[in-house]
């Protein structure tokens, strides 16, 4: 399986993931409900289909990579309200925790998917 993959669809065709804009910092009333069910919803049908040639269960880690805070809290919700660390063993993070994970130097992963 590759390392590195894009969801598809990806570039100006991708999905949103339902906190643009902020959007995934906003609590009151039921945005957190709308942000699960509507957007949410098709965007982890989007990151479940991106690993479709990876064994499905948390024995493989698979980590997804958000390109800023909003798309990491709307994603972390999302992951976390459908259990998908524990069911297929899907992490999120950022672009700068692969960059400070790919040093060189570092004696150690910066991400250990253990401590997650």
């Amino acid at each position: 399986a590759p390392k590195f993959r894009e969801m598809e669809p990806h570039g100006v065709e991708n999905y949103c993931c339902g906190g643009g804009s902020g959007f995934a910092v906003m609590t009151p009333y039921n945005f957190l409900d709308w942000r699960i069910h509507i957007s949410g919803r098709k965007k982890f049908k989007q990151i479940l289909d991106a690993f479709k040639d990876e064994p499905s269960g948390p024995e493989v880690p698979k980590y997804v990579c958000a390109p800023c805070s909003n798309c990491k809290g709307q994603i972390r919700d999302i992951l976390d309200y459908y259990g998908a660390k524990e069911k297929s063993g899907i992490y999120y993070g950022g672009l700068v925790e692969l960059v400070v994970n790919a040093m060189a130097d570092l004696k150690e992963p910066f991400i250990d998917f253990s401590m997650m």
